[in-house]
């Protein structure tokens, strides 16, 4: 009796044994129907990071990188996590189809707890999502849903581009989706979604932006004085005042000479006049050289040439502002002008005395 009743305890061990090993062989062989590439597990990773961020979960972000390892490689194990971030964000019709598929292929692997929550989650998103069907005339257009929460921000998701009809499951309450296609105005749709209540299919007729009219580009002729000319002008500028602090000097050697040429001062007189005439050759040399940049500037400003540009309304007014100017400069000699005196209002004065102006 004893022999028997062993006999029957070996027998249920090893069913039970075998049950056991085939359970871990059905689950060895499941997880390996599709192999977890790197690309998936680096997405995963990033998004479990995102769901334990210590200042507040980051869900839209974590869906889209559970939904790129999902697509890297699609195991169920990575199901879980995706129906949850989709379900935080309001993208209610992708949560249901991941939970169901999650409860589906994890099998015995989901702890009861993890599955009854699972099925209290789906029921709350079958009970409250609303479906609803767009498209776009023509297609390809993009949506973006913007719903208004009591409380809270407003929740935005995407989808599309619409190449055809599309089943959106919505979140109740009140929605604005706008579709945008390049070429093509805006297009809104607002209602309230209500459970239960059946909608119709909505399309989008774009309508095509109004043509723009060409740009009529006026072209402006100007003559911009061309930088070597500004060089030059530059050296000519410092050569005479060169010559004007010499030709001082030199002035100054010569009233020094007169104060020593009393015939006692013979060697100091003699000084002052050799350094005289030094500095009156090297005054004559500045002005002389300051005279040929004078003519070398001119001709860069005479001969500059005449260009074309594109010009808006205010630089057609500035080019011709600069024509005119061109057109005065037929001569580096300058002239005085008279011009009238200005009061402090702007105002001419009649009768005033005449100013000095400047002008090539």
């Amino acid at each position: 009796m004893r022999k028997h009743a062993f006999a029957r305890l070996a027998s249920a061990s090893l069913a039970t044994l075998l049950l056991a090993l085939g359970a871990t062989a059905a689950r060895t062989a499941h997880a390996a129907d599709v192999p977890i590439t790197e690309e998936a597990r680096t997405h995963f990773a990033a998004g479990v990071a995102l769901l334990q961020d210590p200042k507040a979960p980051r869900y839209e972000e974590a869906y889209r990188e559970f939904k790129a390892a999902y697509q890297a490689s699609p195991s169920y194990k990575i199901l879980g996590n995706l129906g949850l971030s989709a379900m935080k964000i309001e993208r209610d019709a992708e949560a249901i189809e991941a939970y169901d598929r999650y409860l589906k292929e994890a099998g015995p692997e989901l702890t009861q707890a993890e599955r009854d929550q699972i099925q209290r989650d789906l029921l709350t998103l079958k009970a409250g999502v609303v479906q609803v069907t767009v498209s776009s005339d023509p297609p390809g257009a993009t949506v973006v849903d913007v719903r208004n929460p009591v409380e809270g921000s407003d929740i935005r998701n995407a989808y599309g581009p619409l190449t055809q009809p599309e089943t959106l499951g919505l979140h109740r309450g009140h929605h604005v989706i706008t579709a945008r296609l390049h070429g093509y105005q805006d297009a809104q749709w607002e209602f309230e979604s209500t459970p239960g209540a059946p909608m119709e299919p909505h399309v989008f007729k774009m309508v095509p932006l109004a043509p723009t009219a060409p740009v009529q580009t006026r072209m402006v002729e100007e003559r911009p004085i061309p930088t070597i000319a500004y060089l030059t002008g530059a050296i000519t500028v410092g050569l005479a005042a060169t010559g004007a602090i010499v030709g001082v000097a030199a002035l100054q050697k010569h009233n020094d000479f007169d104060s020593l040429n009393d015939g006692s001062h013979v060697s100091e007189a003699q000084s002052a006049r050799s350094s005289g005439q030094t500095l009156n050759t090297l005054t004559d040399a500045l002005f002389g050289a300051a005279l040929v940049g004078a003519v070398v500037t001119g001709y860069f400003v005479l001969s500059r040439p005449t260009i074309e540009r594109p010009g808006t309304a205010a630089t057609s007014a500035t080019g011709a502002a600069s024509a005119a100017s061109a057109t005065s400069a037929t001569s580096i000699v300058p002239r005085l002008t008279a011009a009238p005196t200005w009061d402090a209002r702007g105002a001419a004065v009649t009768g005033g005395t005449a100013a000095a102006q400047w002008v090539f």
